[in-house]
């Protein structure tokens, strides 16, 4: 059966088509860049073939879709995607799944989920680190308290990872840009903490980050309070980031894009890998945590759960239809101790 991977030659959306070819999968890789995705398309073997897409063109979008029966969108930055590739894949009849972290997307998308539904169709979106991997983990942490009252995510991500581009405008549109949550509003990239993160990593300082958590979290859990927080690997990165968070949207924004060049260059030193860790409290302080990641290999951990759900939905494994998460699709726990097998450390 044919998965088309959409930007499937970028960072995240390489790591998705080749875990799917070697899965037995034969993939079709969609990108802007024709000549782009047919290249990358031969290093995966010969049942494999590249096209020419437009996300944003429903045509396009169907010529791409053609004889497949499961998408995976990697198209970032999903902030500036029209919703033309889900509702091509309603109409293809196609199960879709994305990698999205992105808050508007996900209030966006879920629309769709009666129509997806009435098809027999899953919609299944934030399939990477935010929301799915930090879902999968606050529900096992949340095992572990009567009541959740606060829940903390954080995404901690090291300095090796290769930075793409969609990835880079996506974080640089947050310095400084207020949002709301369950218990007030928030500012990208303000409102310092230190966490206790997993060997190498140890404490660090991570800052408020707008992500699908805010609004999954409070039905999830039960919790009055949500906060998601970044931060980086490279000091230097996260300190810089807080600074030109209090520049402003406007401004803190283009320097950090400005930037991005001198920090691509200083990307050689540390670690590929990262964590995604939740805390979650009880009314009386009591904490129960969960983090998996590791030294190396981060962005494939973020990818896995793309991968996951859309080899499940191409063998009929995964059943899930309308608009559900990657642990909603696999079950939380299979999500983790899939991901742990894969060598990544599952902590308490």
């Amino acid at each position: 059966m044919t998965v088309v991977v959409f930007g499937g030659s970028g960072t995240f959306g390489s790591l998705v088509a080749r875990a799917l070819a070697a899965a037995g999968l034969q993939v079709r890789i969609a990108g802007r860049d024709g000549e782009r995705a047919r290249a990358f398309a031969a290093t995966l073997g010969p049942r494999h073939e590249g096209v020419s897409v437009d996300v944003n063109d429903p045509a396009s979008a169907a010529r791409a879709l053609d004889g497949a029966r499961v998408a995976v969108n990697c198209s970032g930055p999903f902030a500036a995607l029209t919703l033309a590739l889900p509702e091509t894949c309603l109409a293809a009849g196609a199960h879709y799944v994305d990698i999205a972290d992105d808050r508007g997307w996900f209030a966006r998308i879920r629309h769709l989920d009666g129509c997806f539904r009435e098809r027999s169709l899953a919609l299944a979106c934030g399939c990477s680190s935010l929301p799915g991997i930090s879902g999968a983990l606050a529900l096992l942490a949340a095992r572990r308290l009567p009541t959740v009252d606060r829940a903390r995510v954080t995404l901690f991500i090291g300095n090796r990872n290769p930075k793409g581009s969609a990835a880079v405008r996506a974080a640089a549109s947050q310095l400084g840009r207020p949002f709301p949550a369950p218990q007030g509003r928030l500012t990208g990239f303000r409102g310092r903490e230190s966490v206790d993160l997993p060997l190498p990593f140890g404490r660090r300082a991570v800052y408020d980050w707008e992500s699908p958590e805010l609004d999954l979290f409070p039905t999830l859990l039960g919790a009055r309070d949500v906060r998601v927080k970044v931060g980086f690997e490279a000091r230097a990165a996260t300190a810089g980031f807080a600074a030109l968070a209090r520049l402003g949207p406007r401004l803190g924004s283009r320097l950090a894009l400005a930037l991005v060049p001198a920090g691509r260059r200083l990307s050689g030193f540390g670690h590929s890998g990262g964590v995604v860790q939740v805390d979650t409290f009880g009314p009386d302080g009591t904490r129960a945590t969960a983090s998996l990641g590791g030294p190396e290999e981060g962005q494939r951990m973020a990818a896995l759960p793309a991968v996951f759900v859309a080899q499940g939905l191409a063998d009929g494994s995964v059943t899930a239809r309308g608009f559900v998460t990657a642990y909603e699709a696999l079950g939380a726990q299979e999500l983790v101790d899939r991901l742990a097998g894969a060598g990544y450390e599952l902590a308490w």
